[in-house]
C-alpha cells in the first residue's frame, strides 16, 4: 500500500489577499461563463473572449493570438482563470488562427508572457482527463500520471499546454494550478444534466459545472505545495476512476452536486434503486 504525503510549504494567494482581480478567459462560454459568474461572488472578474459576454459588467472581445491584447487585458489584474480554448467556429468571430497549436498553445504562450510582463502570479489552466488516454493501464489513476495523448488535436494540445505551463513554474516566479476536468453536465439547464447522455444515462467521471466554478475559487485564493500543481475536479461516486483526494486534501474542494443528486434529478435516489 502506498501513502501519498503532502508537504504544504504554502506557496500564498497574489498578495496575500482573498479579494483577487481575476481575468476569466473563454467567459462567453458553456463552462467560462459560469465559473466567472460565481467568482464574481468572491472577486473583481473581468471576462475575455472571441464573443461578447453581455452578463459580464467588465468584459473585453479578444484574440488569443494576438499578444498585446492580452496585454491590454491583464491590465490591473492579480490572477487568471484560463479557460479559453478553440472548440468550434462560431459565426460571425472568427481568431487569427482557430486551431488547437494557434488560438490554444500559442494563445495560452502569450497569456504566460503577458503575466510575466504584468507580474501576475497565480494562474489556474483547464485540462482535461483525456490526456491521460487512451492508454489505460490501471483503472484509478491519480494525478501522477504520465500523459498519453495520442495524436488527437484537442489532447496533444493539452498536453503540450501543460508542459508549458510546468516549464514558466520551474523558470519563473509565477504559479499554476492545472485542474482536469472529464464531461461537464449542469442541473441548471434543461437538455444538460448528462455529460454524455449518448454513452451514460448518469454521468461517470464527471462534474457539474458549478463545482467547476467552486474549483477556480479555491485553486486561485489558497496556498499551495508548489510552484506546479495538478487537480482531478470530479464529482464524488462509488467506485471513482480519478479520485480527487488531492483536491479535496490541498484545496478543499467539496463536490455539491454528486450521485445522490444525479439519482435524485432521475426520480429515483440511490438508496431507492438498491432497495
Amino acid at each position: 500500500m502506498i501513502t501519498t504525503v503532502f508537504f504544504l510549504a504554502k506557496i500564498s494567494p497574489p498578495g496575500g489577499r482573498s479579494k483577487l482581480n481575476v481575468l476569466v478567459t473563454g467567459a462567453a462560454g458553456y463552462i467560462g461563463r459560469i465559473v466567472a459568474r460565481d467568482l464574481a461572488q468572491h472577486h473583481q472578474v473581468r471576462g475575455v473572449d472571441m464573443r461578447p459576454m453581455s452578463a459580464l459588467k467588465d468584459h473585453r472581445v479578444i484574440d488569443l493570438n494576438d499578444y498585446d491584447e492580452i496585454y491590454d487585458a491583464l491590465e490591473g489584474m492579480d490572477a487568471i482563470a484560463h479557460l479559453a480554448w478553440p472548440m468550434r467556429p462560431y459565426e460571425g468571430y472568427a481568431p487569427t488562427d482557430g486551431t488547437e497549436m494557434g488560438a490554444g498553445v500559442r494563445g495560452l504562450f502569450h497569456l504566460l508572457q503577458a503575466a510575466l510582463a504584468r507580474g501576475i502570479e497565480r494562474i489556474v489552466f483547464q485540462s482535461t482527463i483525456n490526456i491521460t488516454a487512451p492508454s489505460w493501464d490501471n483503472w484509478r489513476l491519480i494525478e501522477a500520471e504520465s500523459p498519453r495523448p495520442g495524436s488527437h488535436g484537442y489532447t496533444l494540445g493539452k498536453m503540450l499546454a501543460e508542459e508549458l505551463c510546468q516549464t514558466f513554474t520551474r523558470q519563473h516566479p509565477i504559479t499554476i494550478a492545472v485542474i482536469r476536468f472529464g464531461g461537464v453536465f449542469t442541473l441548471e439547464e434543461e437538455g444538460f444534466e448528462n455529460a454524455a447522455p449518448d454513452l451514460h444515462p448518469i454521468p461517470s467521471s464527471c462534474v457539474e459545472r458549478r463545482d467547476t466554478a467552486q474549483a477556480y475559487h479555491l485553486a486561485l485564493s489558497k496556498p499551495l505545495p508548489g510552484r506546479y500543481e495538478v487537480f482531478h475536479i470530479f464529482h464524488e461516486r462509488p467506485g471513482e476512476r480519478f479520485p480527487i483526494n488531492k483536491a479535496r486534501d490541498i484545496l478543499g474542494f467539496r463536490p455539491q452536486y454528486n450521485e445522490e443528486q444525479l439519482w435524485r434529478r432521475g426520480g429515483v435516489s440511490s438508496r431507492e434503486r438498491k432497495e
